[in-house]
């Protein structure tokens, strides 16, 4: 048993971070009202992509996505139980 490796699973939405990241992504750079538009008339995994796309050809880049998910709010107890599992040597996996 001493060479097991214990590996801690985490949700991201609404786990890791206090939300849901597409909504969080889609409200800070500004398409909130389009992605409201379209949420009853798509499935949320269409829409996302369809977001994705009008994200991109509005300018917005893979570094600006960046950035915005850097801000969501984390709970500072999920950051200690993190960095403590992490300490402990587990294997750590986000879904």
């Amino acid at each position: 048993m001493a060479n097991d490796v214990v590996v801690v699973v985490f949700d991201l939405d609404k786990t890791i971070i206090d939300c849901d990241s597409d909504n969080w992504v889609v409200d800070e750079l500004g398409f909130n009202e389009l992605f409201t538009h379209l949420l009853p008339l798509m499935p949320l995994n269409s829409l996302t992509d369809r977001m994705m796309m009008e994200l991109h050809s509005q300018g917005k880049t893979i570094h600006d996505t960046e950035e915005c998910l850097k801000r969501t709010p984390i709970d500072t107890a999920v950051i200690s139980a993190i960095k403590s599992a992490y300490a402990f040597g587990c294997d750590l996996r986000i879904l």
